[in-house]
């Protein structure tokens, strides 16, 4: 493994402190890290020596911050990286763009504070400025610059539970830093933050409930609505062809095509099995038989046959030759 994976693969997080705005006055720049190899009061760092600080390393910090195109924001107490789990609001205290390394260490430059800012540092309500920092624990060099909040806790612990935020999610933290929590979630904000979840889900699930309990009602409805439209057309297409079937049929009684003896089994046929008969069909003779032009009346055919034999063109006399021939 080569020393650049190695040091991908384990970054941890700190914190430290400086003090700002000496007996109340106001400075546009702010000091973030010691130059050179530094640990906290508290004991810090515990998974490498100490931590490690140089004009070559700042260069490298500077550029990860100098590419970002949004300023860095200045929040109180490290909020913005606690937000998602106490569901609390991330005011700015100040923006910056700028970080120079002097001899001393790193430094934040033309800080823009906010109104509310200068006058709590003004008025010593807030002291300290806390940058926390990636660093990789093998050789304790600082990556990159993470969060910068004003504070009045000097050299709060390793924030472990970063962790944790979606924010960091994609950043490795193989090395937890062991002791303290006082800017860790407390088991309080992890509760109200989970509870709030639970309640958000439970509120999002009944509302879905709602919609498809309200798409199927529409559904249903429409479904409705189809069928009566289609109950309906079908209701006057059968009134249409039971007019024209009773119409063909008086039709065709009034023009002989039809014997009355015949009307009782005509009503049984569909309207084209009536209309195909009534079109093959010859009127009937004053005798009550079927005219049949050149054929033999005698063939013994009934007018059903007789219909059978014009629908296929057939000659009345043969297909009575055939019907006898096969002994029907």
């Amino acid at each position: 493994m080569s020393k650049l994976q190695s040091k991908v693969q384990h970054t941890n997080f700190a914190s430290l402190s400086f003090g700002i705005g000496a007996n109340g006055t106001l400075a546009t720049e702010a000091h973030l890290l010691p130059a050179g190899e530094f640990r906290a009061e508290d004991g810090r760092p515990f998974d490498t020596p100490s931590w490690h600080l140089t004009a070559d390393i700042a260069a490298k910090v500077i550029a990860k911050l100098a590419a970002k195109k949004n300023d860095t924001l200045v929040d109180y107490e490290h909020q913005s990286l606690r937000a998602e789990m106490n569901g609390q609001p991330v005011p700015a205290a100040g923006w910056f763009h700028g970080l120079e390394f002097r001899d001393d260490g790193l430094w934040a430059t033309d800080i823009n504070w906010t109104a509310t800012a200068k006058k709590l540092i003004a008025a010593s309500e807030y002291r300290y400025i806390s940058a926390v920092f990636l660093y990789y624990t093998q050789t304790g060099e600082v990556s990159e610059i993470l969060s910068v909040a004003l504070t009045n806790t000097p050299a709060i612990d390793g924030l472990a539970s970063l962790a944790a935020l979606t924010k960091y999610n994609t950043l490795p933290n193989n090395n937890p830093l062991p002791n303290g929590d006082e800017d860790m979630a407390t088991e309080k904000e992890e509760l109200a933050a989970l509870t709030t979840n639970v309640a958000s889900l439970t509120a999002e699930n009944k509302t879905l409930q709602t919609s498809v309990a309200a798409l199927t009602a529409e559904n249903a409805a429409l479904q409705a609505q189809v069928k009566a439209a289609e109950d309906e057309k079908a209701a006057v297409a059968l009134a249409a062809e039971q007019a024209k079937h009773a119409e063909t049929l008086q039709a065709a009684l009034a023009s002989k095509v039809l014997a009355p003896a015949q009307k009782a089994w005509a009503e049984k046929l569909s309207l084209a099995q009536l209309t195909e008969f009534v079109t093959a069909a010859t009127p009937l003779l004053p005798d009550g038989r079927q005219a049949q032009a050149d054929l033999n009346a005698d063939h013994g055919l009934t007018i059903e046959e007789q219909a059978m034999c014009t629908r296929m063109g057939v000659k009345p006399e043969d297909f009575a030759a055939n019907k006898k021939a096969a002994g029907k």
